[in-house]
C-alpha cells in the first residue's frame, strides 16, 4: 500500500490564492491601519502607524518596507497563478521560492518593527498592540504555510 495519496488538482492554486489574498491584506492594513497604540497619562492617545505624528522616521520607514514586502509577497503568488512575467520552469520554482522567503523575512521585519515599538513606548502609561501588527504576523505565516505547501505539491504530467 502506498504512502503518497493523490491531492486535487486545485489545491496548489488554492493555496497561492490565500497568500495572494493575505499577503495582500496584511500590506493594505500595514498602510492604512496602526501598527499599536500607547497612552500617556489618561487622556492622550497616539498610533504607530504610518500617519502618526509622533512616530519617527525611521519607524515610517520600516512600516512602508513592511507594507511594500508584503505587496511584493502578493506579486509573488499571482505569478505563480497567472504568469505575468514569461519566464521558464527553472526561474518560475525560484520565484516560488523567493516568495516563501520573502515571506519568512516579512515575519522577522515584523518582529523588528514590534521591538521598535516595544522599546519606544516603555515608558508610557498604557499601550498594545494594533491591527497592523496582528495582520503582519496572520498574514505572514499564513503566507509562508501555503507557499510550502504548494511547493510540496507535485503535479502530475498529463
Amino acid at each position: 500500500m502506498s504512502t503518497e495519496r493523490e491531492v486535487p488538482e486545485y489545491a496548489k492554486p488554492a493555496l497561492y490564492v490565500g497568500a495572494l489574498i493575505l499577503s495582500f491584506l496584511a500590506a493594505i492594513l500595514t498602510f492604512v491601519s496602526e501598527f499599536g497604540w500607547w497612552q500617556e497619562g489618561y487622556s492622550w492617545g497616539y498610533d504607530f502607524a504610518l500617519y502618526g505624528e509622533f512616530v519617527p522616521w525611521f519607524g515610517k520607514l520600516i512600516l512602508v518596507l513592511l507594507g511594500l514586502g508584503f505587496l511584493g509577497v502578493a506579486f509573488l503568488a499571482l505569478q505563480q497563478l497567472y504568469p505575468i512575467l514569461k519566464v521558464d520552469d527553472e526561474v518560475h520554482d525560484k520565484l516560488r521560492k523567493l516568495g516563501f522567503f520573502l515571506t519568512i523575512g516579512m515575519i522577522g521585519l515584523t518582529i523588528l518593527v514590534t521591538i521598535v515599538f516595544v522599546v519606544m513606548v516603555s515608558d508610557a502609561y498604557d499601550w498594545d498592540l494594533g491591527t497592523s501588527f496582528y495582520g503582519s504576523i496572520f498574514g505572514g505565516l499564513l503566507s509562508a504555510l501555503f507557499f510550502w505547501l504548494a511547493g510540496r505539491i507535485e503535479i502530475p504530467a498529463k
